[in-house]
This record gives structure tokens, sequence and C-alpha cells, in this order.
């Protein structure tokens, strides 16, 4: 049995489903107990889920922002690609806890983990 997940959200905080069922499969993962080290790597439009002022009420979504940090309570790393995250948002404020790295270190995470699922 696998014990490493990486979760790799590629899609943008809001609007579609997909990076809030990525974070809450990383948050499954921790809670579960199945896969202890579960992480979160953040690409492309993706590491718009790492920005602090997500105000999902204003859209009447649920909060990827609590999502990631109840990853980030429970020990989980969350990794975000910062070349991608400067591209899309500048030096906005990113939730405390998220790893900026470089594609080269994303492409080490990656290996370092046994089950990879993309969102």
């Amino acid at each position: 049995m696998a014990d490493s997940l990486l979760v790799l959200i590629t899609k943008s905080p809001y609007g579609m489903e997909e990076a809030f069922a990525g974070a809450r499969l990383a948050l499954g993962g921790k809670v579960s107990g199945l896969m202890d080290n579960s992480s979160v790597l953040l690409i492309g439009d993706g590491t718009l889920n790492a920005l602090d002022c997500q105000v999902p009420e204003a859209v009447g979504m649920p909060s990827n922002r609590e999502a990631l940090q109840d990853v980030l309570d429970l020990d989980g790393q969350v990794y975000c690609v910062e070349p991608d995250l400067r591209r899309r948002a500048g030096d906005m404020k990113l939730l405390e806890g998220i790893k900026l790295i470089s594609w080269e270190e994303a492409r080490e995470v990656v290996k370092a983990h046994q089950l990879v699922n993309t969102f």
C-alpha cells in the first residue's frame, strides 16, 4: 500500500470544483491517517489557491483557503511553484506556511511521492 500522496492542483480556487476537491483529498489523506505524507503542490492557475485574500463567501463557494490551512495545521506540506505564482499574482500575501519552490524543486517533490493525483 502506498504511504505518500501528492495532490497537484492546477485550477484556480473558485468557479469550478477541481481545486476544492483536490484540497479536500489531501485533507482527507491526513485526517484518515491512511496517508501520513499527504502534500499539495500548486502549479499554474492553481497557485492562486495560495493567496491569503480569498473571499469565497462573495461567490457563494466553500473555502479552499480553509482546506489548505487545515492541511498545514495537520503538519502537511503545501508547495507553490513561485514563478507561476509571481506571473499571476505578483507579490500578494500568501497563507502562512506555504513553501515557495522552483520548478526543479517541484520535480523533486513529485518524485518523492508514491501517488500523484491531479486536479
